[in-house]
């Protein structure tokens, strides 16, 4: 094998390795995401119950007329926290998708110039697909991990939206609906349609996103218990 050659396999499956690594980051920081969006909506939930008297003892706000108040004040302050780390797992979410768009486009630079001498002898390092169908799929990936994203942000403002209202005069407006806001954390859990959305659909092939993630593995010798 050339030295071309051997540098290309070798840049190659480094930038495979990173597509690989990228996209299980992104399942990690989802799931830590999944938490502190479940930690959300229980305190938003809460807040807008503590403002409705029948939560409370009748023996209680008597004596304690600014309790409502003060458990509001605790409950948002606490949900701004939550939001703040929230916010930061979204970002390193979407620092994956960079990450693996940069690792396609590195598939790309890869490749020799058409009709160069180094392109008569360029042989395509990988077993199961060309440089150019890899960073193809590559970015396909990236606009659905995108659309999951984006998913979650509206999640999370709608979120950030509610804890506002919470905190103004009208504090029992744009309530939440926890058997919604339960289904909305079911899609953080389950990513539904995310590992079967296709990157390829035609009448000669097929791939979704479960079939790319094999893909890679199989390219890189990864065995996965």
């Amino acid at each position: 094998m050339s030295a071309a050659n051997t540098n290309a396999e070798r840049h190659s499956r480094a930038a495979l390795m990173d597509i690989y690594k990228a996209e299980r980051s992104w399942d990690g920081w989802n799931s830590d995401g999944l938490a502190i969006a479940n930690d959300l909506i229980n305190l938003v939930l809460q807040a807008h119950n503590s403002q409705e008297p029948s939560v409370w003892h009748p023996s209680i706000l008597p004596q304690f007329p600014d309790l409502a108040d003060r458990y509001l004040e605790a409950t948002l302050a606490e949900a701004y926290k939550k939001l703040e780390q929230l916010e930061h797992k979204i970002s390193m979410m979407s620092r994956q998708i960079e990450r693996m768009q940069a690792a396609g486009e590195s598939l790309l630079k890869i490749l020799p110039p058409k009709n160069s001498t180094a392109a008569d002898t360029f042989r395509q390092p990988f077993a199961t697909g060309t440089l150019q169908w890899y960073a193809d799929l590559t970015f396909r990936a990236c606009k659905v991990y995108r659309e999951a994203v984006d998913m979650r942000v509206t999640h999370i403002d709608e979120l950030r939206a509610s804890i506002i209202v919470l905190g103004s005069v009208d504090r029992l407006g744009n309530r939440l609906d926890s058997e919604e806001q339960m289904a909305k954390l079911s899609c953080w859990l389950h990513s539904p349609g995310l590992k079967n959305a296709f990157l390829l659909d035609s009448k000669s092939s097929s791939l979704m996103l479960s079939d790319f993630d094999d893909l890679l593995k199989a390219e890189l010798c990864i065995e996965e218990i």
